[in-house]
């Protein structure tokens, strides 16, 4: 792929494959491919912890479901595919989006964990790309300060401390993880 070269979201998706390690750690920005620092162990751990809690939660309310680093084309012409860790979904046919590489379909809620200071840059684009799609609750995990940004479009943000905790309000009625719980090592270490 060339750097200059501008593509769609379906040009990259079949090129991506040809890029190293399948092009998992790149990204399309207004139609130029960018390329995102490898994810760490923390970051990991934190989608782990996440991913256990939300299981939990989809199981209770048996409606909805989660997506992981699921290709979220936010914009088009020129296009972007934004990666986030974990994309919520509400409504629709359960799973449905689950084997996909990309989609346009937009969930109700985003979780982006800021693991790498490239990542942590590119969050305040990233952040106002989901608030300008539409996006009803985006949580910004940042391992560095062991705190969340909480956006909630119309509403404005907050920042959640190590010692509070993340509540799904409308958006997931009863969800709710305390920050700490977030960063904690897995019972298997």
């Amino acid at each position: 792929m060339s750097e200059s070269q501008t593509y769609t979201a379906e040009q990259f998706l079949d090129a991506r494959i040809d890029l190293p390690e399948g092009g998992r750690w790149m990204e399309l920005s207004e139609g130029k491919v960018i390329a995102l620092d490898e994810l760490d162990v923390e970051h990991g751990t934190i989608v782990l912890n996440v991913s256990k809690m939300l299981s939990v939660y989809f199981h209770k309310v048996d409606q909805g479901y989660a997506c992981f680093e699921l290709g979220l084309i936010v914009k088009r012409n020129p296009d972007t595919i934004r990666f986030p860790a974990v994309s919520l979904f509400k409504t629709g046919k359960r799973f449905e989006e689950t084997d996909k590489a990309i989609t346009e379909r937009k969930p109700a809620a985003i979780i982006e964990v800021a693991s790498t200071k490239g990542r942590r840059q590119l969050m305040k684009e990233h952040v106002t790309e989901y608030v300008s799609w539409g996006v009803e609750l985006i949580w910004v995990i940042d391992p560095e300060t062991r705190e969340v940004l909480e956006y909630l479009p119309g509403t404005g943000s907050q920042v959640i401390d190590i010692n509070g905790k993340i509540v799904g309000g409308d958006v997931l009625p009863d969800f709710t993880m305390k920050v700490k719980d977030l960063f904690a090592p897995p019972d298997w270490w």
